[in-house]
């Protein structure tokens, strides 16, 4: 057995070193470690962009900005998981709110709002709910916006139409996950 020339390394005579660090001068090496530290950097960055991303608020609207709307704010960092629903410019006490997933003859969510949750303000009415996790009415909405494409929203105000609203779910269902 001979030495190699790096400290404590022994090998037979005559066999090449299995890692010839020296081979191209210490420039390969380094980009290589480059290499493996900033792929390390990149897989960290990623999973802490993923758990941000769980932890946010997930938005879906149905209507215009400044007209009748009605959103569902999805609330993954509140502890137990909620969503609330906010109507503007539509709704008051003893309105009801239906929400309709693609072409489906019974409601993945209906509420009748009372006098509690609506509010008027300058820009109109504005009604809230909280939907919490334990409630079958969470998971009917996961479940019907997970598979739907499409939601109508309608909110009726003592047999008026007030609001009558559709949204997309389009790419919403990546981002309940």
């Amino acid at each position: 057995m001979s030495e190699d020339r790096s400290e404590g390394v022994r090998r037979l005579a005559g066999l090449p070193h299995p890692f010839p660090w020296n081979a191209g001068g210490n420039a390969p090496m380094r980009i290589v470690g480059r290499l493996i530290l900033s792929s390390f950097l990149i897989t960290i960055a990623a999973a802490s962009a993923r758990m941000a991303l769980a932890a946010e608020t997930i938005m879906l609207r149905a209507g215009a900005a400044t007209g009748p709307n009605a959103i569902f704010a999805f609330d993954k960092s509140a502890k137990p998981h909620r969503i609330v629903v906010r109507t503007t410019q539509a709704g008051v006490a003893g309105s009801q709110i239906e929400v309709f997933v693609d072409k489906a003859k019974r409601p993945a969510f209906h509420h009748l709002f009372a006098a509690d949750e609506c509010k008027f303000g300058d820009s109109g009415s504005r009604c809230e709910v909280i939907i919490r996790s334990s409630s079958s009415a969470y998971a009917a909405i996961l479940a019907e916006f997970r598979r739907g494409r499409v939601a109508r929203v309608t909110v009726d105000d003592a047999g008026a139409m007030k609001m009558d609203q559709t949204a997309s779910l389009k790419g919403f269902t990546k981002s309940l996950r």
